[in-house]
């Protein structure tokens, strides 16, 4: 085998970070802990939006599996920082475009219900961090996709 073919180790730096987010999704359905609140179907994901999404329920998971994501990537990780990285450029006509941070509700909520589940736990004074089931559930999935794209 040369040393140019695809790696056997898969994980989430070398999966495709869509498909990863989808699987992860589907894997957090089965997850009890993990629900959408009932008026989260009238939250916008930043005060740049005008409308909420339109799927809140397919939403609520999609965002839950990115911060799993985000989280496996960047360690530690606080709402402050999710909000910038989840943040939209709010339109002001004419005029140059504004970065506007996310709503922290959505990504605190999403974080606690993914730390009820034991997929992540909160580190005083640093932000959230993955657990060792939440780092294997990414690594298990990562691998699922690997596997199925190389055809083993």
């Amino acid at each position: 085998m040369n040393s140019m073919s695809t790696p056997r180790i898969a994980n989430v730096f070398t999966v495709d970070p869509a498909e990863l987010i989808e699987s992860l999704a589907e894997k957090l359905k089965t997850y009890s802990e993990i629900n959408p609140p009932l008026e989260s179907k009238y939250w916008k994901t930043s005060c740049a939006k005008e409308f909420p999404p339109e799927d809140s329920e397919l939403f609520w998971f999609i965002r839950s599996a990115s911060l799993l994501r985000k989280l496996a990537i960047k360690q530690n990780l606080g709402v402050r920082r999710l909000r910038k990285i989840y943040s939209s450029n709010q339109k002001k006509g004419h005029n140059p475009s504004h970065s506007r941070p996310a709503a922290g509700k959505i990504i605190r909520r999403c974080l606690q219900q993914l730390e009820k589940a034991g997929l992540v736990n909160t580190i005083e004074g640093i932000g959230r961090k993955l657990t060792p089931e939440g780092q294997s559930l990414i690594d298990k999935v990562a691998h699922e996709l690997h596997r199925a794209k190389s055809g083993e």
